[in-house]
């Protein structure tokens, strides 16, 4: 039972479940129903759970140096090697769904997506290029739906909103491990920023890939950039008051459901 929970933690539950879900409800928006809809949601879970154990198997060594006592390759006895096997196995299935589902145009922008994320867990993760596999894997997910629903590209601004969001949600992934990986020797974009400079980055990002939304969710209703703005000043105050580098990344978790919740609201107006 331990060993299954460390595997599951692996995949780092709480981000796949969140890209999973958005993923998810905006191909629902766009027009995915049924199978295909089905289809959709375990060709990017799986795919997440490939993202997750490569990144913990490649992490390995650095967790163990650094003591990452929430890590399950050094507290649950799950070795580098078998989440490889597991990483390598869940890419193929997902790789294989996604074409199955959104055929080969279509399904090419998810594994590219995912070829993306393990470029970051593999090369990029520790360089001030960290944030690039970000922009270019959300970016791919509106053409992955778009082009895999009726071969069409998606609006633009759908891939540069996401690929923005993207961004600023990697940053405020990495700030909470600034310390941990700043030990363990590791100098990628965040670090090279500092803590004040990322921070403020992150949010400025944030706002940018905002406000693109409300520009464009403002001819349904201006009910819903009052929303937008009203979330990000939300999420901002609780950061502040809060004071504490995890809640950045809550915030801006809300932030993403909330800008989820009216992409959703204004695609079906």
């Amino acid at each position: 039972m331990t060993r299954t929970l460390g595997y599951v933690k692996a995949t780092h539950a709480a981000p796949t479940a969140a890209v999973t879900l958005v993923i998810t409800l905006l191909a629902w928006s766009l027009g995915w129903r049924g199978l295909a809809l089905v289809g959709v949601l375990f060709a990017v879970l799986i795919g997440q759970f490939s993202v997750g154990w490569s990144n913990d198997a490649f992490d390995a060594p650095f967790d163990a140096r650094s003591g990452r006592t929430d890590k399950p390759t050094v507290v649950d006895g799950i070795s580098a090697r078998h989440l490889w096997i597991a990483a390598c196995c869940a890419l193929v299935i997902s790789s294989a769904l996604s074409w199955i589902v959104a055929g080969v145009v279509g399904g090419s922008f998810h594994v590219f997506a995912l070829g993306m994320a393990w470029l970051y867990n593999t090369v990029l993760s520790r360089t001030w290029w960290s944030w690039l596999p970000y922009a270019l894997a959300f970016g791919a997910v509106p053409a992955f739906l778009s082009y895999g629903l009726n071969g069409q590209p998606p609006q633009l601004w759908l891939p540069v909103s996401f690929a923005i969001v993207g961004v600023s949600a990697h940053i405020a992934n990495a700030l909470p491990d600034v310390d941990s990986d700043s030990k363990a020797g590791v100098k990628g974009f965040v670090i090279s920023l500092g803590v004040v400079r990322a921070t403020r980055l992150c949010w400025l990002l944030l706002i940018i890939g905002t406000l693109v939304l409300a520009w464009e969710s403002a001819s349904s209703s201006l009910w819903y950039p009052a929303v937008l703005v009203a979330s990000i000043l939300v999420a901002g105050l609780y950061a502040r008051l809060s004071g504490s580098r995890t809640s950045t990344f809550t915030a801006i978790l809300v932030c993403v459901v909330v800008e989820l919740v009216v992409l959703l609201a204004s695609a079906a107006a």
